[in-house]
């Protein structure tokens, strides 16, 4: 994430480098078959900020996606100054702003570049929160009905609609307290997200239910074993372990490109041209090429298991292409950070920039397979849900702040 201030960060932060290699649709695939309707929430406080905006937001009649952004940055106000937080944003950002108003906050550029909300489409809407397909055009469906009807929350809704409208309210500092992100969530709001995110028969209910019966897991290691752990069905142990073994295989391709990056960036600041025929680029990348192809190997059946389309066209690539053409076609799904042109590999337009993380990931805990990052965001946000202290809410003052 884009850090602001005086001094430039020793890294920019690039929105371009998303290297997806046209594998896109098979990551939202075996993200949501793993873990259905999670997005990248991971702690719920989030959840309750954008029903807040999405009702102020029909008020006002005005698009919900600068009402979240303001809500959300409005929480920070004093979370900001206190210790390092994963769930704070914006403390190098806001640390000289003076403007608290609601028309300040909604405006482009006050806030951070990616606000924690934009994790939470996937979420608000497949827990009923909300309807709609963006952000910006939601509208309150029938659980943010019900949360907005909890005896708690009236006061929350009173207030920040007054801020909304311009005014500043009495207790609008004690609504800022309560709704920090590293507050407890109010009770019954805490309730009603547990029981829309594990209740109901619907196969996404019941497999987030089954994965937070585990308690921990599934881990890699038990991801290897064909028979599935008893309180998952067999289809769900299928895709579990398909999406495992696919992210690994995107990894080891990454890796290839990876290499050639590295070779290209060096022969670029030597004031050569930085650029690799198909033979050159095979002797380069020897290495990381052969973990791929046994990766392929030893992964494949279960990634074709799946019968998930994409997955598995890649999957041909790897095992069937020789080194040239596997070469060419992952610079070609690539274009990004190397790039086929001319006959020949190339740097593409975001080579040597730092990627910008989409989502909010904790840190990985050896329970939970690292491939699938949902499995451990679903424990942490079931683990608050009933009660209990988040554990990817660890202390980070080793991680760079927003």
């Amino acid at each position: 994430m884009m850090s602001w201030g005086i001094l430039a960060p020793d890294s920019i932060v690039s929105q371009r480098r998303q290297q997806n290699l046209g594998l896109g649709s098979a990551v939202r695939h075996f993200n949501d078959r793993s873990v259905p309707g999670l997005g990248g929430m991971w702690f719920p406080m989030p959840i309750l900020w954008s029903v807040l905006a999405v009702s102020i937001a029909e008020e006002l009649r005005v698009p919900a996606l600068p009402v979240g952004n303001a809500i959300e940055a409005l929480m920070m106000r004093q979370a900001k100054d206190g210790p390092a937080d994963r769930r704070v944003r914006g403390a190098r950002k806001m640390q000289d702003l003076k403007d608290w108003s609601f028309k300040n906050l909604k405006r482009r550029g006050t806030y951070v570049v990616q606000p924690i909300r934009m994790a939470m489409v996937q979420p608000l809407v497949a827990l009923s929160f909300v309807r709609g397909s963006r952000y910006g055009a939601f509208a309150i469906h029938t659980a943010g009905a019900q949360m907005l009807n909890l005896p708690e929350m009236a006061n929350y809704r009173r207030i920040l609609g007054e801020w909304a409208h311009g005014r500043s309210p009495h207790g609008l500092n004690k609504v800022i307290e309560d709704l920090s992100p590293n507050k407890d969530m109010p009770h019954e709001v805490r309730k009603l997200i547990l029981a829309r995110l594990i209740g109901g028969d619907d196969q996404s209910a019941s497999r987030r239910r089954a994965l937070v019966a585990l308690g921990t897991g599934p881990s890699a290691s038990q991801l290897d074993a064909a028979e599935p752990l008893s309180e998952i069905s067999g289809d769900h142990w299928t895709d579990l372990r398909a999406g495992a073994a696919f992210m690994d295989l995107r990894n080891a391709a990454l890796a290839v490109l990876y290499r050639l990056e590295h070779r290209l960036l060096q022969l670029r600041d030597a004031n050569q041209p930085a650029v690799l025929s198909v033979d050159e680029a095979s002797k380069v990348v020897g290495e990381p090429l052969a973990v791929l192809r046994q990766c392929a190997r030893q992964q494949g059946d279960r990634i074709d298991a799946a019968e998930e389309a994409s997955s598995r066209k890649f999957l041909s690539e790897v095992r069937d292409f020789p080194d040239q053409k596997l070469l060419q076609k992952l610079a070609e799904r690539d274009q990004t950070v190397i790039r086929w042109r001319d006959g020949r590999i190339g740097l593409g337009p975001a080579a040597g920039e730092v990627s910008a993380n989409e989502e909010s990931e904790p840190v990985e805990v050896a329970e939970f397979a690292p491939q699938l990052f949902r499995l451990y965001n679903l424990h942490c946000v079931a683990t608050e849900l009933k009660g209990g202290m988040n554990p990817g809410c660890r202390d980070s003052a080793d991680e760079e702040r927003a």
